[in-house]
């Protein structure tokens, strides 16, 4: 177990526990089960209800415990190693969904429902929350709003911080605060629910949310291009360049993926050459809107010599983009990073990662700036290699345009590196916010940026 922390063993914290709240409120676990990092076991508290939650952070804030939040335990491989801690707190058990009101297109959720089973409900009245992070389909709501996580419907839809119109929080010394509200016209002032989205659980623990819905588009079609050059890095910059004409044109895509073929299994389709990258573009609206942007893509492409594409079947499409969401997070990516940069620069990235690392698998979002690098085992970046490439990524042309994150790396990487890279000049307000909100430094402690 971790290191206890004021004298205090953690078999105490765990008898505290169970004497407070019941024998069934607390466990050790072992194995991958809610693992943070290299520690051979844990203290896991699943509270059944908010008020439960707050009084376990009221009696961790008074113990000085440091408590590590989690929701089904998906992404904590993700963030710096911990300073410590002494207790994890899963909202898994929070299930309940308090409010739904199809005609007001709103939904309250504890934050241990899942967004999968949400949507599945509201898919009934045609509604959704239409967000698609990456992750087990057990994933949390409040995990995927504590991580501001997305996934390629970000290009259409927006982020987790556009969806979120209210949200109740447990303090680090047990109280119960709320910010926004169940309408989505709310009164004017700070918007606090953008504060704890993507807080990664450092300031408060969230344990219910109020969303906005809409309602599901009718249509959902899919096209893959994919330009016949004649290596990689011309088809890359091909369908870069390809890609800056959608995004300069009236079209409305939901998403503009670049892949490389081999990191998405089984596709769909067998590519010409499954060495070269491929752009899929999805558009979701009504059929004519759909049918004329389709139309209008496929223009786009014939301008351009050297140029395949196909518009999937609705079967093909799904299988496609469930493989490339259950691919995301396969275990056998030793290596994942996320880079982070402006839509305009897409071509100069996708370069500059080719060039530095040729064994990557290459994900771009590529309607928002995004670039997800994956490596198998045996091929990622050797000690300093990560160093360099973020400078090289930040730096570009004497000012910050990128930014680097580490999503998963091996055990025993270089340890010099951080997972977020310098914040910047924000850096102090952010430690600002978080002495106010967590003034000992109990939640998550230096998991986040700014060893925050």
């Amino acid at each position: 177990m971790t290191e206890p922390v004021n004298n205090i063993a953690p078999e105490q914290v765990l008898s505290r526990l169970r004497q407070n709240f019941g024998e069934d409120r607390a466990r050790v676990m072992t194995g991958a089960d809610y693992r943070v990092g290299a520690e051979e076991s844990r203290i896991v508290a699943v509270p059944q209800t908010q008020e439960e939650l707050a009084e376990m952070l009221r009696l961790a804030g008074a113990e000085s415990w440091r408590v590590i939040p989690a929701g089904a335990g998906s992404w904590l491989e993700m963030g710096n190693p911990p300073t410590g801690f002494d207790l994890l707190i899963s909202t898994s058990r929070l299930g309940r969904l308090l409010d739904y009101e199809p005609a007001d297109l709103t939904a309250t959720l504890e934050a241990g429902h899942s967004l999968t089973s949400f949507n599945a409900i509201a898919g009934q009245q045609g509604q959704w929350i239409p967000l698609d992070p990456f992750g087990s389909p057990d994933s949390t709501i409040g995990a995927t709003i504590a991580t501001a996580s997305h996934g390629p419907l970000r290009g259409g839809f927006g982020t987790p911080r556009d969806w979120l119109i209210g949200i109740r929080v447990a303090q680090v010394d047990g109280r119960m605060t709320r910010a926004g509200g169940k309408v989505v016209k709310n009164v004017a002032g700070y918007d606090l629910c953008k504060l704890y989205t993507g807080s990664f659980g450092t300031l408060a623990i969230i344990t219910e949310m109020t969303f906005k819905l809409r309602s599901r588009p009718p249509v959902d079609r899919t096209i893959m291009i994919q330009a016949n050059e004649a290596n990689k890095a011309e088809s890359l910059a091909r369908l870069a360049a390809i890609t800056g004409e959608i995004r300069q044109s009236a079209l409305q895509p939901v998403a503009i993926e670049i892949v490389t073929p081999q990191s998405v299994v089984p596709l769909p389709i067998e590519p010409d050459n499954p060495t070269l990258p491929a752009l899929v573009v999805r558009f979701s609206h009504e059929a004519e809107a759909v049918d004329s942007q389709i139309a209008e893509t496929i223009k786009i492409c014939s301008n351009i010599s050297k140029i395949d594409h196909t518009v999937l079947s609705e079967a093909d499409a799904a299988l496609f983009w469930k493989s490339y969401h259950d691919g995301e997070t396969d275990q056998h990516w030793e290596t994942s990073l996320r880079l982070s940069f402006l839509p305009a620069d897409l071509p100069e990235v996708l370069a500059l990662a080719s060039s530095r690392f040729p064994a990557a698998h290459q994900r771009a979002h590529a309607a928002n700036g995004t670039l997800r690098l994956h490596f198998v085992a045996g091929t990622g970046p050797k000690a300093g290699e990560l160093s360099d490439f973020r400078q090289a990524l930040e730096a570009r042309d004497g000012r910050q345009r990128g930014q680097m994150i580490i999503l998963r790396a091996p055990a025993g990487s270089d340890s010099r590196i951080d997972t977020w890279g310098d914040p910047g000049p924000t850096a102090h307000l952010m430690q600002s916010i978080k002495r106010q909100y967590d003034p000992q430094g109990l939640l998550n402690p230096g998991r986040f940026v700014a060893g925050i």
